[in-house]
């Protein structure tokens, strides 16, 4: 393909509307769909990713025309060593979570008034950051916008176990990044949904591949390490990214740089003097903390070891350093989300609900595979139990898990997800399994082992919810409060209990089916021991549920296009008109609900009863059973594993005036 190409400051226009065929994978092409912004090397484009299986978004980084025409051969260095990085991390299944997915590599002609040159590009996944921003310093912005503070104790927390994670990951798969910044950290999800993932690979230096920039300054002021500032003087090492690591802890919990200066000689004179800023100097740092002024000074002293002037003195890994500042951020129970936090984000309206949004079906219907349930992550990816066993959805196909962890449960009949990268499965003898991609990791056992394990809701290590099945009994509710189970309680009135969700922090919706064969719902108070019968819409049984606990709401739904919706305590019960069968149901942050039937989705409005088709199909015959609900973003699974996915744009949503606290 011939691409006219006159300056590189039109790359961003004539590339839009293209279609550009993969030189990996035989049937895939991308077509490139808006620019999205330019650095020193390449530019990037929002594409959608084509294929027999689907269609899925990605970001294409395209190598600029005076960079590819570099007589070094900088262009392909750039795109071979991010391949390099990235494509070691996707060798096992699930994937790491928290370092961007590498998708394709390949090469465009174009012609520019020297003739026509080769310009590589490369493929990652399209990360949705939503209203918060994408980047980590996007969402640090936000927060000190919107709440007058950086990240609080808990979210701080999830960033350096995140980044050290990936880090970790990284550096396992023998990569050096050397360029870790706050914006090249991609971030997705809200609240306890909230993941970082590592982006950004073009001047890392994989293990075996020699290939460098020369004597050129390659990294960022402030945060790169002082032994590669000083003109390559020192080989790259996994300390270097300690160094930049530890530069980004401080900035999420102050909103400033703990290096304050884009000059590169003065970046290295600040990095290798002994000096480094307390917390406690930062006007942005949250309350919480600088009441504490022991946690705060052993924070600064282990900011000031990881970004040590002699690299020997550094932690010794990603993992290291983010355990040496976890534990201190910790409350010393089960992490807590912050109201401000939350408060800052759920204030967001949406301006235009559904007109206008983008319907990708990232894969198609009939399979023979049968989705039995589902656990997503933040990304939109997700562990479900299959009739296949455990597979893995990861944004654009499904892989199958390698079945030989010891350990797992042949049968799961649950998956929840109970942080990034790790689930929860339910299973029979009453077990239950922690999963990662290191594989179980934990089993906890219920108080009878004839019991099995068919729903589980919140967590472990705090107040969980299970319910549970014995033959020749009705169900049963579990009840685990700091790891020690509360007594079952039996629920005669219901022949089936379909789905759980949390409506409060201690208050659980369940859905089912009643003995008298109609719908039956309940609202469960474990910590009381206390089940109350709310009265459910004329249906045979109802299906599915969801809620948002900070909202204080929840909904679920069944047959007959029946719709039961607590917020607050109260009850209210409706139909659809028509009565379409509802199998799955979403509540997304804006407060608006979402629910799924056979070849069709509907919304419903912040609040309110009134429902809207807003998606049919009557060529996907499998209802959607499983919705993710997020600002923008919405991806809908039926039981036959079909994956449609809708998106806005995020000039779509507004962001009210900062309340300032």
């Amino acid at each position: 393909m011939l691409i006219g190409l006159m300056r590189v400051a039109e790359v961003g226009v004539d590339l839009v509307g293209m279609t550009i065929e993969s030189d990996l994978r035989s049937g895939v092409s991308y077509r490139i769909e808006r620019w999205l912004g330019q650095g020193g090397t390449a530019a990037a484009y929002l594409a959608t990713r084509h294929c027999d299986q689907g269609q899925s978004p990605a970001v294409m980084k395209i190598i600029l025309p005076e960079v590819a025409m570099d007589p070094d051969g900088t262009a392909a260095k750039v795109v071979k060593k991010e391949a390099v990085a990235l494509g070691r991390l996707n060798e096992r299944v699930p994937p790491t979570p928290f370092v961007v997915r590498f998708m394709d590599v390949g090469t465009v002609n174009a012609g520019t008034p020297a003739g026509t040159i080769s310009l590589p590009w490369l493929a990652v996944e399209y990360v949705h950051g939503g209203v918060e921003g994408t980047t980590l310093e996007d969402r640090v912005a936000f927060s000190v916008q919107h709440t007058g503070f950086a990240f609080d104790a808990e979210r701080a927390s999830r960033v350096l176990s995140h980044v050290g994670q990936g880090l970790s990951e990284v550096h396992a798969a023998g990569v050096v990044h050397r360029d870790l910044t706050p914006n090249n950290v991609l971030c997705c999800g809200f609240a306890g949904d909230e993941m970082f993932k590592i982006s950004d690979f073009g001047i890392a230096r994989p293990r075996g591949l020699d290939a460098t920039f020369g004597s050129a300054l390659v990294g960022t002021p402030g945060y790169i390490a002082p032994e590669l500032a000083l003109d390559g003087a020192s080989e790259p090492a996994p300390v270097s990214d300690i160094f930049s690591f530890a530069a980004i802890g401080y900035f999420v919990l102050t909103g400033e740089p703990y290096f304050d200066t884009r000059n590169p000689v003065q970046a290295v004179f600040l990095a290798r003097r002994e000096e480094r800023r307390s917390i406690l100097e930062a006007a942005r740092l949250c309350p919480e903390l600088r009441c504490d002024e022991s946690t705060c000074r052993a924070i600064d002293e282990a900011l000031a070891r990881a970004t040590a002037g002699d690299p020997r003195l550094r932690p010794a890994n990603a993992r290291a350093f983010a355990a040496s500042l976890v534990p201190l951020l910790s409350t010393g129970g089960p992490p807590r989300r912050s109201r401000r936090h939350v408060s800052s984000v759920l204030e967001v309206q949406s301006v235009v609900p559904t007109t206008g949004w983008a319907w990708t079906v990232r894969h198609p219907p009939g399979d023979d595979r049968i989705v039995n349930s589902v656990g997503w992550d933040g990304d939109g990816h997700c562990l479900a139990a299959t009739n296949r066993g455990l597979s893995y959805w990861n944004g654009s196909e499904w892989l199958p898990v390698p079945g030989e962890c010891a350990g797992l449960p042949e049968h799961v009949c649950f998956v929840r997800r109970i942080e990034s990268g790790r689930w929860l499965l339910a299973a029979d003898r009453a077990r239950l399994v922690e999963y990662s991609r290191d594989g179980v990791t934990r089993v906890v056992r219920g108080p009878d082992r004839e019991l099995t394990f068919t729903l589980v809701g919140g967590d472990i290590d705090d107040l969980a919810v299970v319910v549970a099945l014995r033959a020749g009994w009705p169900p049963l509710l579990c009840a685990c409060v700091g790891g020690h189970w509360l007594k079952p309680l039996p629920v005669p009135a219901a022949a089936a209990i379909t789905s759980i969700t949390e409506v409060e922090e201690t208050r659980w919706l369940l859905a089912g089916r009643s003995t008298e064969g109609k719908g039956f719902a309940a609202l469960y108070a474990p910590l009381d021991w206390q089940l109350e019968a709310v009265p459910a819409p004329e249906t045979r049984a109802l299906v599915a549920c969801a809620g948002l606990s900070e909202r204080r709401v929840g909904v679920a739904v069944g047959g007959q296009g029946a719709v039961l919706r607590v917020r607050d305590g109260r009850v209210r019960a409706h139909c659809l008109n028509p009565p379409e069968n509802l199998a799955s149901a979403a509540v997304d942050l804006l407060d608006r609900t979402w629910a799924g039937g056979a070849g069709q989705l509907w919304l419903s409005s912040a609040g309110g009863d009134g429902w809207v088709q807003v998606w049919r199909d009557d060529d996907w015959q499998a209802p959607f059973i499983s919705i993710l609900a997020d600002a923008g973003l919405v991806v809908a699974m039926t039981a036959d594993g079909g994956v449609l996915e809708c998106r806005a744009s995020l000039s779509q949503i507004t962001v009210p005036p900062p309340t300032v606290v």
